[in-house]
């Protein structure tokens, strides 16, 4: 079996990139969307590509043979959407995209949405700014290691049934509905929790607790 190419985007908004681990950094494909070039620069890594219309930032020197993917000012697509297409094209199916929330609710919700829309076409795409975590899963079993992160919540986009083993408040087939968000800071009891879902999609999204 063939390893599944992983990308790295850095991009703006808030991120404490020192709660993540070095190896989060790693990649066969690494993308600074914009100012996520600051983030780059910070966690001295290179990126294989540029992408934005360079609003918030000029390049710096030390990216000054970085391949540029520069964007009009006035465009349909974000920044950090162009740089997971780009990401994509590169054959990449993992994704991790760091920073994407924060400053502007209406950025913060495009990202999201993003990531939903990205799960339907087959890509895992994570979004973290070092102190959460948020992905979508559909009709799957995921693994939720404690490792840092000790809270989870779980909101329901469709209707679905979800199975909470190995955490604090566990759930057996329970309906959850967009509508009524009760799955909300849940605990992983021991090394792991594992979540199950059937019927729908839902947004996991982890907390990173400094023990």
């Amino acid at each position: 079996m063939s390893k599944v190419r992983r990308a790295v985007i850095f991009t703006g908004g808030d991120a404490d990139l020192s709660l993540l681990p070095p190896e989060a950094f790693s990649a066969d494909f690494v993308v600074a969307a914009d100012c996520g070039m600051k983030k780059a620069l910070a966690e001295n890594v290179t990126p294989d590509l540029l992408v934005g219309d360079f609003d918030s930032m000029t390049i710096p020197p030390e990216y000054a043979a970085v391949p540029v993917c520069r964007m009009p000012a006035e465009k349909d697509e974000t920044d950090t959407m162009t740089a997971i297409e780009q990401a994509i094209g590169a054959g990449c199916a993992e994704i991790l995209v760091v920073g994407g929330t924060g400053g502007r609710l209406d950025h913060t919700l495009s990202n999201v949405f993003l990531l939903e829309s990205l799960r339907d076409r087959g890509i895992t795409v994570t979004m973290t700014d070092g102190r959460s975590t948020a992905r979508f899963i559909r009709d799957e079993t995921v693994m939720l290691p404690r490792r840092g992160f000790r809270y989870f919540s779980l909101f329901a986009v469709d209707e679905c049934t979800v199975t909470v083993r190995g955490a604090k408040y566990p759930l057996e087939n329970a309906v959850l509905r967009r509508t009524r968000p009760y799955a909300v800071s849940n605990e992983i009891a021991g090394d792991e929790a594992e979540i199950t879902v059937r019927g729908g999609v839902l947004l996991l999204e982890s907390d990173r607790i400094t023990e």
